[in-house]
């Protein structure tokens, strides 16, 4: 039992939908068979009982003795529309003990037909039964009868009573051959419908074959760019499926694109770390092993050679530092959050840097209107303004002037850092907040810079500080030659 009742989920989505159509058309057409049968029979059980009514009205007012055949069979051809009184009536005619005086068809007729079992018909059955017609089955049991509808009525003269019991073999007949005809009308109908159900289902799941088609290409071939056809009507149950596949498909490739990119940037700043940490290993490695072999021997030269492992080892521990910002700022920690004036921390940054090159031209602007405050981390914004100037006094010539214009354009604080340097090219320009780029290749591999030299990582800390605060940073040449970078935080109070 268990096994057939856990049969039909392992069904297909076809077999299920086709059996539950059949099930209702099956279920709808024994309903209503049913319901025609049972309301034919009430419908010829009422115009027999009105039969015998009439009947009986006549036969209660006549004389038995009277009564001849050949009245008997005029009578039943009145009755039966034609019919001989043997195929529909059995009439008798009984005294007041219920004993039959009379009876019509015979024992003839009992031997073909049977007869019914009819209760005592004594003077208070009868006057108790009157005018009720009721059923009763034939006397003889082994005979495959339907039984007889009986209708009792008391003589006028008061000297017993009539009995008509009609034949129900000639309804039986009826009902027979109706429901003969309602299960070849099911049948015929459920073959149709079986047919039609199985071309409609499989039109309407056509759609569902080409999406489980396109799905299956799409798994078996690892091609992600491909989607499924959209079908006719957006808002049908497989328009909706298609589009909810399709939207499914995009972003799942999207998402395996960025793990892809990912996974480059990864190994290529796995690639790049090590280069730029095995540079100074390598340096720090070389000078301590001429010191270790005694090729140095000079005071000043060892005090140089210390020196230089010094700066080389500094270099290392800044760019640790740098690798371990990103790596937080990659971890989204969240920042320390407090209203911060972009204002004072440009004129440090300014302050700080004339004292690293006095000769330089610094100048700081403010626009006119509110003034620039923020939400966020003093030190970590500090900081974005220091490498931001310290890149335009790295990169451009020594002299060149360098602008920082704070203020508060369309609600939001903005700070620019302008030099008048060479500047950047466009493909430079494209992946300068990139990690461990460098726009001049010859720099970017010198073992003899001063720690204070770029490792490539300082405008990427800037842009991930930037993006951390919900703002945004980005490049633009400066009119007249050299770079401009830009960034933009939303104003507080908002």
């Amino acid at each position: 039992m268990r096994r057939l009742l856990r049969g039909p989920k392992r069904w297909s989505l076809r077999a299920r939908l086709l059996a539950g159509v059949l099930a209702l058309v099956c279920a709808g057409f024994v309903v209503a068979d049913m319901a025609s049968v049972s309301l034919l029979r009430m419908y010829m059980i009422e115009q027999i009982d009105e039969q015998l009514s009439v009947a009986m009205h006549d036969l209660t007012k006549r004389d038995p003795d009277e009564f001849s055949p050949a009245e008997v069979e005029q009578f039943s051809k009145e009755q039966t529309e034609g019919k001989t009184f043997f195929d529909a009536y059995i009439l008798e005619f009984r005294d007041n003990e219920g004993r039959v005086q009379k009876r019509f068809p015979g024992d003839a007729g009992e031997e073909r037909r049977g007869s019914p079992a009819l209760p005592s018909l004594d003077v208070a059955s009868v006057r108790r039964l009157a005018d009720k017609p009721f059923f009763v089955p034939n006397a003889v049991s082994y005979h495959r009868h339907p039984g007889y509808q009986v209708l009792v009525g008391e003589r006028a003269d008061g000297q017993g009573s009539v009995v008509i019991a009609y034949d129900l073999t000639g309804v039986a007949k009826t009902m027979a051959r109706l429901g003969a005809i309602e299960i070849a009308v099911t049948l015929a109908v459920l073959g149709l419908a079986t047919a039609l159900g199985v071309w409609v289902i499989r039109m309407g799941l056509r759609p569902l074959t080409e999406v489980e088609q396109t799905a299956e290409e799409i798994i078996a071939g690892g091609d992600l760019s491909r989607r499924v056809p959209e079908q006719v009507g957006p808002r049908t149950e497989m328009g909706r499926l298609s589009r909810t596949l399709n939207t499914m498909l995009a972003q799942i490739e999207g998402s395996f694109a960025e793990r892809t990119e990912s996974e480059t940037r990864l190994r290529r700043f796995v690639a790049d770390a090590s280069h730029e940490l095995r540079t100074p290993l390598a340096g720090i490695r070389g000078l301590a092993e001429l010191h270790r072999q005694g090729v140095v021997t000079d005071p000043a030269e060892v005090s140089a050679l210390l020196a230089r492992i010094e700066t080389e080892a500094t270099r290392m521990g800044l760019l640790v530092e740098d690798l371990l910002m990103l790596a937080r700022l990659d971890e989204q920690r969240p920042l320390r959050s407090e209203p911060v004036d972009l204002v004072p921390i440009a004129a440090d940054a300014i302050e700080s840097a004339q004292l690293r090159e006095l000769d330089r031209p610094l100048r700081l602007e403010l626009l006119d209107g509110d003034p620039p405050v923020v939400l966020g981390d003093e030190d970590r914004l500090r900081q974005v303004v220091t490498n931001l100037l310290g890149n335009a006094l790295t990169h451009t010539p020594a002299g060149t002037p360098v602008t920082v214009r704070v203020g508060v354009e369309s609600d939001r604080a903005v700070l620019q850092v302008i030099d008048s340097g060479p500047g950047l090219s466009p493909e430079h320009a494209e992946r300068v907040f990139e990690r461990f780029y460098r726009a001049d290749p010859a720099r970017a591999r010198d073992h003899e810079r001063s720690p204070a030299a770029g490792s490539g990582l300082g405008l990427s800390i800037v842009a991930a500080l930037i993006a951390a605060h919900g703002g945004e940073i980005c490049h633009r040449p400066t009119p007249g030659g050299g770079a401009t970078f830009r960034i933009a935080l939303p104003v507080w109070p908002a």
